[in-house]
């Protein structure tokens, strides 16, 4: 099943705001040859806007962040936390998080819109996976 990634008001803003004054701004100025340059990194920022989500299959997270691409065994995860943070963390595009711990020193901070859904499907898979208490609250539901 796939997740898309929550989006932040403030990450949408700056993701499009970036991209479209890169390529505006230039143009404005009189100089499209700045903007035709600007195009295709403004189009790679967008990618990342447009392709982030996760997606359970096959016992495993598929994590896909524009052209980047990150696998995690669900039988290696070790514990999920909840957390906020206004840093950046690839590949979320929300500071409404969940962090998963796997395998021994490994982690990942992403962003599922249905995090409910998201955390009861790796339960199933692997029931052994410590939860703090935010996430407690919601394996009940």
């Amino acid at each position: 099943m796939q997740f898309p990634s929550k989006k932040d008001g403030w990450i949408t803003g700056l993701v499009w705001g970036v991209s479209i004054a890169g390529v505006l701004i230039p143009a404005i100025a009189g100089n499209p040859l700045s903007s035709m340059v600007i195009l295709p990194l403004a189009l790679f920022l967008l990618w990342f806007w447009f392709k982030t989500d996760y997606r359970i299959a096959e016992n495993k997270i598929k994590i896909r962040y524009g052209p980047i691409r990150q696998t995690v065994p669900i039988e290696d995860i070790r514990s999920i936390r909840k957390i906020k943070s206004r840093f950046a963390a690839a590949p979320a595009l929300s500071s409404d998080r969940i962090q998963i711990d796997y395998s021994k020193y490994d982690m990942v901070r992403i962003s599922p819109e249905n995090e409910q859904k998201f955390v009861k499907m790796i339960l199933e898979v692997n029931p052994d996976i410590l939860l703090d208490q935010q996430l407690k609250k919601l394996k009940k539901q």
